[in-house]
Formats: C-alpha cells, structure tokens, sequence
C-alpha cells in the first residue's frame, strides 16, 4: 500500500501470557460495517493551515514565537502547486484553495484569569495549581498554564481563520501538538469533552511533529537522575533542552508533567483525521535513559491509535511499543532550529510526509491489540497463526496492517528482552480491515523464547486521501 514504507514493522516489549488475542474498539466513531461511497465534491475546498509553536523558556523567543516552524511553511507552500495540480486533475469539478499562517499563543489575546502575582501575559507558563488570586485544584482549570495554552491556541485559530474558514489542519510541534490535540477533542480539566473551544466542527484534522503529546511524570519514562520529572523542570536544571538558554516556567512543568494528551489524540484519530510524526537520535544533553529525541521520549510522542509502530527500551531491560511514524532520526528542535544538524532534512522529510497524508492518503488505525505466545517458541518454530481485526469503519476500506513485538529473554546469562526483526513475522493482510500474522523464531539457536506482540490495522478513506474527505464551499 501507499504507506507502508513509512510505517517500520519492527518490535516492542510485553510479558509472557496466554495466547488469546486482546483487541480494542475500531478507531472510527461510527459502528463497523461495509465501505461507502466517497464523498462527491464538487466547487471549491478550502485547506487551511495553522501551524504552532512549541514551549519557549526566553522572552525574546515568546515574542517571536511566531517564526516558529517557517522553514516547514515554507516547504509545504512551494510544493503545494504540484500537489494541487495533481488533485484537481483527478477531481474535475473541483478548486482547491489553500491558505497557512502561524500561531504566537504567548502574544495572543489572553484569557481574563490569571494569578495575582504573574499579570503579564507572557509569562503564562509560569501559572501553577495554588497560585495565589485563583482557586485551582489541576491544570486545566482557568488561571493555569494548560488552560491558557488552550485558549489562547483557539483566539488565534479564529483570528488567523475567521468565520468562513473551515477544513483547519493544526501543525503543531512539541508542547503546541498536546494542546492541538486538546482543543480538536475539546479537552477541559477533567477530560475529553468537558470544554467547548467552539472551534471543533472547523478543525479537520492535526499533524504532530516530535509532539508533547503524553504526560511526562508518569512512572513510565525514565528520567535521568533522582528527581522527578516535574521537580527537575522546576529546578530549571538545563538538562530539559527544549530550546533556548532560560528555564520553563513553573506551571508549564506541571502541565507537561500532570496532564496527558493521549485521550485526546486518540479523539482526534477517531473522530477527525491524524498524522503523529515522531523521532529518536543519540542527543545530548537528554533527560531519558532508553530512546528519546533529547527532551521527550519517543513513545511520548504519539498516541496508542497512532499509525505507525515501533519499539524503544524500557526498564526492566525489556521493551515497549511506541506508536506514531518515525520520520527520521532528529533531535527535538531539529524542525525548528536552523542551527541544528538535520534541519534540512527534518523539513524536508516532515513535509513530503504531511502532503501525502494531505492529498494521497490518509490511513488511521482501524483496530488495535495484542497476544502473548501461550508456550515458548523453539528455534525455527513458529507461532499459530493469529486472525486480527474485522470489518472496516463506515465510510473506510482496507489499508493493510501492522505487527511488532518482544521477544523474552529472561535471566541473567542468557540476556536481556529484544525487539523482534520484521523478518521474523509473516503477514497476511485479509479482506477487510483484517489480516492474520505468526512469528517464526529464527535468531536464538539455543534456547526457546516466549513474546508479546502489538498489532494494529489500517484504513483508508474510499478516496484515499484526507483532502477527499472535506467538504466544498
């Protein structure tokens, strides 16, 4: 398929169980069933693009936040044509007019609340839970640093795109990819549909670029040293790296260390349209033992409906799947940073990757879960063979599946866990969005091992790409 030399089938961690398939919801709101008819259009689409900063520690870099991300603009508006060209060609009847521009949530008009002792509007980072001035119990709440991303990210969505605009793609880097997500899934303190943005029904879809898109705080990642992730940041230590030479604020910590986006992603690829791009690279300094881009963790990066899969190290010396597609090895502000090594190539590689998704194809995950061996497998020996997925989402057709896994390597002598090599795994893509899939061990001539896998399967638009699925003027 179109996608697949993008999405590495490589493998990722888990534990020894029995062998029954355990498989989540299809990630389309509507129940499964039978493909449907494109969608006809017909006149003119519009496609606008918004793209978002990340977190900026230095007042000079907040008032200028908006350059952020404009060598990326740059390259998606010159090779936009082509790509216009080409779909207009095969959609006679239609006119496709695009527009971008860029967001700068720190000068952006601000909400009325904020603590008593922190009034100027740049320093919205710094706003924690308990400041004095305001009655907070988590970020989220007004007069808080998570809040303020979100809605100072919706002023300038209706000052860049004003009434009129629709079919709004966010772009969005590092902290301004979570808060994308959250106000696409109009996520409020207390979850995923608990606060009306009023700019959802005009959003269409998000591309997360090495994204903040988890909390960082959780026992899951590792942070290098004996303090937390949220003491570290609010320590100042400069081991954060997210860019520029002055420490996060306060509230900003709490909000990437307390709140997680992934619910609302994964709104966003059920409900919308998704695209997380994330990336890994030996980096210095960085805050995380096992792969990282510097400042975040890989498996951070995108959400469990993510497409795209992969593996990264995790403690207990084994390994855990990472979701989202690896568009290259980058460090953090490679996309942003010209003085960075792999500028070039991070733009390069996020924008080819942003307008196939854009006008080719744009496949979400369908179905997701995993299966763990039920006994060992011998050296040449084989797995049985596991049916995954059924039927596509309404409206979808099949775009093929995917598999990773670990393989168990327990006690001391004989090594630690591994990611399986996609040579090892034979896939079957079925009719529907189902397939079938089984492991063959093939490394370890010694000994037998057991293995969990992750697996998802993917679907398209009929139409294959996410332009097809917007609606004309």
């Amino acid at each position: 398929m179109r996608f697949q030399h993008w999405l590495m089938m490589a493998g990722v961690v888990g534990s020894v169980g029995c062998g029954s398939v355990e498989t989540e919801e299809p990630a389309a709101p509507e129940e499964a069933g039978t493909e449907a008819s494109a969608l006809t259009q017909q006149g003119t689409v519009q496609l606008n693009l918004l793209y978002v900063h990340g977190v900026k520690g230095c007042e000079d870099d907040r008032l200028n936040a908006t350059g952020s991300l404009n060598e990326l603009q740059a390259a998606v508006d010159a090779a936009l044509p082509a790509y216009i060209n080409e779909y207009q060609a095969s959609h006679p009847g239609v006119t496709v007019v695009t527009r971008s521009a860029h967001a700068n949530l720190y000068t952006a008009p601000a909400s009325p609340y904020h603590p008593s002792d922190s009034t100027n509007p740049l320093n919205m980072d710094d706003w924690e839970v308990g400041d004095p001035g305001c009655t907070t119990t988590k970020q989220g709440q007004p007069c808080t640093t998570a809040y303020e991303w979100r809605h100072r990210l919706v002023q300038e969505i209706n000052r860049r795109f004003p009434a009129g605009s629709k079919n709004i793609i966010l772009v969005a880097h590092s902290s301004g990819a979570r808060a994308s997500f959250e106000v696409a899934a109009n996520m409020g303190a207390d979850g995923v549909g608990t606060q009306n943005w009023g700019v959802q029904d005009r959003i269409a879809g998000v591309v997360s670029v090495q994204g903040m898109v988890d909390s960082l705080g959780t026992s899951k990642y590792n942070v290098v040293g004996a303090s937390s992730f949220v003491t570290t940041c609010k320590n100042g230590d400069p081991i954060i790296g997210f860019g520029g030479g002055c420490s996060m604020g306060n509230g900003w910590c709490e909000y990437a260390g307390n709140v997680s986006g992934f619910p609302a992603a994964d709104w966003v690829v059920r409900n919308k349209r998704a695209l997380m791009l994330n990336s890994w690279a030996s980096c210095s300094p960085s805050l995380w033992t096992g792969y990282s881009d510097g400042p975040l963790p890989w498996d951070a990066q995108g959400s469990g409906l993510a497409v795209g899969s992969g593996m990264t190290p995790a403690s207990g010396q084994t390994w855990r799947p990472s979701h989202g597609v690896k568009y290259g090895s980058f460090c953090h502000s490679a996309i942003v940073d010209p003085g960075i090594s792999g500028h070039a190539q991070a733009v390069t590689a996020a924008r080819d990757r942003m307008l196939e998704w854009l006008f080719r194809g744009a496949p979400r995950v369908a179905a997701t879960g995993s299966v763990s061996t039920a006994t060992s497998i011998a050296y040449g020996g084989s797995t049985p063979t596991y049916s995954i997925g059924s039927a596509c989402p309404v409206g979808e057709k099949d775009e093929n599946l995917e598999v990773v896994g670990v393989c168990k390597h327990p006690g001391y002598f004989d090594g630690d866990d591994h990611a399986i090599a996609s040579t090892e795994f034979t896939l079957t893509n079925g009719t529907g969005c189902a397939g079938a899939f089984k492991w063959t061990q093939r490394h370890d001539s010694g000994n037998n091992h057991a293995a969990t896998f992750w697996w998802k399967t993917r679907s398209l638009p009929v139409d294959t790409s996410l332009l097809a699925t917007l609606p004309a003027n």
